[in-house]
């Protein structure tokens, strides 16, 4: 098999097969065409959807075929020399075996562009918290008066970003398995185990994941406060000169009552009650963005304060949403994985907080939730589809076995408006409504952002109405 293109220039003159016609495709056969000699472009996708829809509308010119039953390909993607494949396209799936069958190189529009970019870029992954520190970066050093450009695994293809100094980055594991080169620093916040289904089992996971680190960083920073993550990384690549963050290092966090002090050494740095952000989880996602930055030599010590006080956090990661009520609405729709829900469980409690759970069950590891409940006992739970039901059985369990006295209220639901609408007959002025549903919104949702949407909605159409 010939060797992979390591760069967007290595494509020109080839015959390339797009695998994948989402954003990730639509964003390179954008860049595609602009290459001299310019690539012959073919491309598939494993179902017909919106997407599809819309490429052949932004490209009349580039064939897209559609897979066939068990993946199967028509016979002109056999004449490929090289294909790239969007991330949504899973390594256990019939289109990527498919795929894989023709002999071919195999890389992504992430791993061309990282490549191209690595020696500007600051590249994050991690099984939660990578979204909010990537974008702390990118503040950090914009504050910083550095063009600095943000995208990734956040909606916003690298081959689509514009010309800049340096690269924000966040990378999926799915973007980290066809990675050939590392960015120049890179940031890694925790490790657990995700995706199985997309990677196949665990030790791919964490291998894919931390590929990221496998092609000669410059700087790797990293969370010492993730046992797995320690482990993984150390017993991987036991060579790798790595920056810890956390817990008796330099880069380090000192606890003041419910916030923290972030430092470096002997400095103190920032005091988190003066950001806006919830939960000691975003502690540790400041602190690693603080190490970040200043890994690049471009942060100016002068803009920690300002930018930290005023970042706001992400969408739907923990955004409050007031209610005239009283009622504090918390859209928690980015939790799409169990840790997460442990997180947002730690950082908000009511006595009659209403916590709605539940969404795809794709087989993972429940029992760091199962624990938090144990420990924080929620006083209602409203059981979402699909795993919703399981969930509340789960927690049924645990709780009778740790001996614990409650009177928490377990319920199913069958949609979002009957939780928001359960939910405003059981919480008060002053409670919390967390959607923090600890799974993905796949099967119900297009999204986590559209079932953010739904959330909203529901919201808005069961507000009690004023009297005139």
């Amino acid at each position: 098999m010939p060797e992979a293109p390591t760069t967007l220039s290595d494509l020109a003159g080839q015959t390339v097969l797009i695998v994948g016609v989402g954003r990730e495709g639509t964003a390179l056969a954008t860049r595609l065409q602009s290459l001299e000699p310019a690539p012959r472009l073919i491309a598939v996708d494993g179902r017909e959807g919106p997407s599809t829809e819309a490429f052949r509308d932004a490209f009349p010119s580039i064939p897209l075929h559609l897979a066939g039953p068990e993946g199967s390909l028509p016979d002109e993607c056999r004449d490929a020399t090289v294909a790239v494949m969007s991330p949504g396209i899973a390594m256990t799936s019939a289109l990527h075996r498919a795929v894989s069958a023709l002999s071919i190189p195999l890389t992504s529009g992430s791993a061309l562009f990282v490549a191209d970019h690595r020696e500007q870029m600051v590249g994050i992954t991690g099984s939660k918290g990578k979204s909010t520190t990537t974008t702390l970066v990118h503040a950090l050093l914009q504050g910083s008066g550095v063009e600095v450009a943000l995208g990734g695994n956040m909606g916003i293809p690298l081959q689509g970003l514009p010309p800049a100094e340096l690269y924000a980055v966040e990378l999926s594991s799915f973007q980290c398995h066809y990675l050939e080169a590392s960015p120049a620093v890179v940031g890694l916040t925790a490790l657990f185990p995700e995706h199985l289904d997309w990677h196949g089992d665990l030790d791919t996971y964490y291998g894919d994941k931390l590929g990221i680190v496998a092609h000669n960083p410059a700087r790797v920073i990293a969370n010492a406060d993730d046992a797995t993550l320690v482990h993984e990384l150390t017993t991987r690549h036991p060579h790798l000169p790595v920056t810890w963050v956390g817990q008796g290092h330099e880069w380090h966090l000192e606890h003041d009552g419910d916030e923290s002090w972030l430092c470096q050494g002997e400095d103190k740095l920032f005091h988190t009650a003066n950001s806006r952000m919830l939960g000691r989880h975003n502690h540790q996602n400041m602190l690693m963005a603080l190490a970040l930055a200043d890994a690049t030599g471009r942060l100016e010590d002068s803009q920690i304060e300002p930018v930290l006080s005023q970042f706001e956090g992400l969408s739907h990661r923990l955004e409050r949403i007031p209610d005239p009520t009283g009622v504090v609405f918390v859209n928690d729709s980015l939790a799409t994985n169990p840790q997460a829900g442990v997180a947002a469980l730690r950082s908000l409690s009511s006595p009659g907080m209403v916590w709605i759970v539940g969404g795809q069950d794709r087989g993972v590891d429940y029992q760091p939730l199962v624990d938090q409940v144990v420990v924080s006992k929620p006083r209602h739970i409203l059981g979402l589809p699909a795993s919703g039901g399981k969930l509340l059985g789960l927690f049924r369990d645990a709780l009778e076995s740790a001996g614990v006295a409650t009177e928490m209220l377990f319920e199913e639901v069958p949609d979002m408006s009957r939780a928001v609408s359960r939910a405003r007959e059981l919480a008060g002025p002053g409670d919390y409504v967390l959607l923090s549903p600890a799974a993905p919104s796949f099967g119900q949702y297009r999204d986590y952002q559209h079932r953010a949407e739904d959330f909203r909605s529901c919201i808005e159409s069961t507000r009690p109405k004023e009297n005139p």
